[in-house]
């Protein structure tokens, strides 16, 4: 893309207000709408003085700003200048998935928003991208996780049987999406860590995951879709059911042994 076609369908010559904030504001729209990726090299500073119509200062203060926000990669020498770098989607994540913490969330909640993310996800996107080796891989996925189970890798099994619904969102190819499921997920996690799940409970995990994994084959999206959803809903019920179970019984136990000791 030359510099007449930045100017013109790109970028926009600013005239009031903080100049350096407009800046920063119409590259990350920019890379927004796609008009610039990854690894794309922004015009010269000078190319940008002109297209913005603005000083040297204010545009040297501008990349600043999107350095320090990791937007840019400034690099030195004959071939430097500004690029757009690649997104930090964990760093995001851990920053957003700290601050909801304290929201106190229910894992009903969570587990509703997985479950609209995911059925949407597969009823809407899946479709025209799902080829037999995704279903091949979903499959994989499940006999991975059970055979974590049979060595009795609680903590591994439960990561893969979250990885089987990631796999699905991130086959959308919208990061994000998949950044959303993500923070999602890393909030759920916890709930499930803390409870044991029965025999039961994750075998019947593991059947529900290949009744979604047969569907897809069979290009029933629409049930794949709600399946996954009633799967999610259903499996948080439990959770949120065993996790009160499991704290009444603790809350129990250490009455007892408080009792005890002041007797």
């Amino acid at each position: 893309m030359t510099y007449t076609h930045l100017e013109e369908a790109m970028f926009k010559k600013l005239h009031q207000g903080r100049m350096y904030e407009a800046i920063t504001n119409q590259v990350m729209e920019a890379i927004l709408r796609g008009d610039l990726a990854p690894s794309d090299k922004l015009p010269s500073e000078k190319e940008l003085v002109e297209i913005f119509g603005v000083s040297r200062v204010t545009v040297r203060e501008a990349i600043r700003s999107l350095e320090q926000m990791g937007i840019v990669e400034v690099r030195q020498g004959s071939n430097g200048g500004a690029f757009i770098r690649e997104v930090d989607l964990d760093a995001i994540l851990a920053q957003i998935a700290n601050a909801l913490r304290m929201t106190n969330l229910t894992i009903k909640q969570l587990s509703e928003v997985r479950a609209a993310l995911e059925a949407s996800t597969i009823s809407r996107y899946l479709p025209p991208i799902l080829t037999s080796s995704h279903c091949e891989a979903l499959s994989a996925n499940v006999k991975k996780a059970e055979t974590f189970a049979k060595q009795k890798k609680f903590i591994k099994r439960l990561e893969t049987n979250f990885n089987f619904h990631s796999m699905l969102v991130d086959l959308a190819g919208n990061p994000l999406l998949s950044l959303m499921h993500k923070l999602v997920v890393s909030l759920s996690f916890p709930f499930f860590e803390n409870v044991q799940p029965s025999q039961e409970m994750f075998s019947k995990t593991f059947g529900n995951h290949r009744e979604i994994v047969e569907a897809l084959k069979k290009s029933d999206y629409a049930y794949a879709a709600s399946y996954c959803a009633d799967h999610i809903l259903e499996v948080g019920a439990l959770i949120s059911q065993k996790s009160k179970q499991q704290s009444k019984l603790v809350q129990s136990e250490s009455l007892k042994s408080f009792n005890k000791n002041i007797l």
